[in-house]
């Protein structure tokens, strides 16, 4: 498919489902819907998936991501048809490690709507936990955005510590 001035997200979503059996997500970063930096970009075979991403995300002014069968990120170094013809096997902890690394990511924020944010991504994650190693990073992660963030409370702390406890007893962990 080549991509050109006249190309929409829309297109281009299409054209990889039907194609490559791929599916793509794009949020839009104040984004016009056509592409807006055109070098003519020919989407083929032999690309890697960072490549199609990165290029697209620059064209149309989006985050792009390639998403598997299952709605999955697909490894950057795959090329687009060993991501057509591949399955990919997921680690037993992707779920939770994803979450994991959310938190991470946005433990640092300092408004209170995302606070609220914040407490809802440990939620999640302890309804994925189902180990003692996961629970552990569970403390270590809620310690560390106490300390860290100073709109994360002390209730916040005590409320998302209670569950955690509660899950540990219910597993017997």
């Amino acid at each position: 498919m080549l991509i050109s001035v006249n190309t929409s997200l829309v297109l281009i979503k299409k054209h990889l489902k039907e194609h490559c059996s791929l599916g793509c997500s794009f949020v839009p970063i104040n984004a016009p819907s056509k592409p807006h930096k055109i070098d003519n970009f020919e989407l083929r075979d032999d690309l890697t998936v960072r490549e199609v991403e990165q290029t697209l995300s620059i064209m149309f002014n989006v985050e792009f991501k390639l998403l598997n069968a299952d709605g999955y990120s697909i490894p950057g170094k795959y090329t687009l048809m060993q991501a057509k013809d591949d399955s990919f096997e997921l680690e037993e902890d992707h779920n939770f490690n994803t979450k994991i690394q959310a938190l991470k990511t946005i433990s640092g924020s300092s408004s209170y709507s995302d606070i609220d944010w914040v407490r809802r991504v440990f939620s999640q994650t302890l309804r994925d936990a189902q180990t003692s190693d996961h629970f552990q990073q569970i403390e270590a992660m809620l310690e560390t955005v106490l300390q860290d963030n100073d709109k994360f409370t002390q209730v916040d702390f005590d409320e998302l510590y209670r569950s955690i406890q509660l899950k540990k007893v219910a597993l017997g962990v």
